[in-house]
């Protein structure tokens, strides 16, 4: 039985309570996982509120959360990498039953081993992000050394692992966050800093490549940063900001080529992810942890909504309180 934290109807916070749902038999494979913390992501608040109805039409009850570090309980026949035992990481299918529970079935191919050196907290603040990341700027981007590369809103759970990730490729980065944020993104590596609250975004260096995490008029002000013909990963769906009327006539203009990136599960991905970590070139960036409870997973979304969260936000099954 998967004993989780969920929602029986789509709503606001006080939807969330228990749920539990039968575990999936293991195939061939598949391995069970003992889920010991789990991630929140904005798309967990989204599902919750019914947002993503028509992207993912799921059957409710449903356990949210896709995004998790644990212990594997059990293996399929098939399954020869990995074994009882042993500790992984993961984003599982958005489609499926999430971690905000005691356990899972997920397919091997989705997995990774957990990098030496990190709690179970710190593993399950890595696969939503870090798959995002590597997705943006390396399938997307095709970071390279010398690239200069923009990040927008590099104080968060994404942009704070984007900053690393384009360091460690060599890159010269550059980050738009509050001045508050400063002293945060400059630890993480940064060249420069633009802080958006003292003044529109002043003229400096074009850029080869830009992360947008924010959309809307914050990205339309960033385009006039882009070199031509440079390339844009977005994670903003027009259905969670609009693009302003000026922005469309500016990638044409500058011939930008602007893709958008949604997770996508891989656990090859999360290998890579993996050694970048265990070669000290990208660290986790975990600022708030809850408990794996009906009120802890209240707190994180409250929390994770305000949109001002640093790093990343994850429940655990072994902490008590925040």
């Amino acid at each position: 039985m998967m004993i989780g934290i969920g929602i029986e109807q789509y709503g606001g916070e006080q939807q969330i309570k228990e749920i539990n749902i039968p575990t999936e038999q293991v195939g061939p494979e598949e391995i069970l996982v003992s889920i010991k913390a789990s991630g929140v992501n904005p798309v967990d608040w989204k599902v919750r509120k019914g947002l993503l109805k028509e992207d993912f039409p799921y059957e409710l009850p449903l356990i949210l959360g896709w995004d998790a570090a644990g212990t594997i309980i059990a293996t399929g026949e098939n399954v020869k990498k990995f074994q009882a035992g042993d500790d992984v990481f993961f984003r599982p299918e958005m489609e499926k039953q999430g971690t905000y529970a005691d356990e899972i079935v997920v397919p091997a191919r989705l997995v990774a081993p957990m990098p030496q050196g990190l709690t179970y907290v710190e593993a399950a603040s890595l696969p939503l992000v870090g798959l995002t990341v590597w997705q943006a700027l390396v399938e997307v981007g095709n970071i390279q050394a010398g690239d200069n590369v923009l990040i927008l809103a590099g104080s968060g759970g994404i942009g704070s692992i984007a900053i690393q990730l384009a360091k460690a490729r060599g890159a010269y980065v550059t980050t738009t966050t509050s001045s508050k944020n400063y002293d945060f993104v400059r630890d993480l590596g940064v060249d420069q800093v633009i802080a958006y609250d003292l003044g529109s975004i002043a003229e400096t260096k074009k850029f080869d490549f830009m992360l947008d995490t924010l959309g809307g008029s914050a990205y339309g002000d960033a385009l006039k940063l882009m070199k031509q013909n440079s390339k844009v990963a977005t994670i903003i769906s027009e259905r969670d900001a609009i693009k302003p009327d000026y922005a469309k006539k500016k990638e044409e203009n500058l011939q930008l080529k602007v893709e958008f990136v949604f997770t996508r599960p891989d656990g090859e991905n999360m290998g890579h992810i993996r050694e970048l970590v265990e070669a000290q070139k990208l660290k986790p960036v975990v600022t708030e942890v809850y408990p794996l409870t009906v009120d802890g997973v209240k707190k994180a979304h409250k929390s994770s909504q305000t949109g001002r969260t640093r790093g990343k936000i994850v429940l655990s099954r072994e902490t008590k309180s925040n």
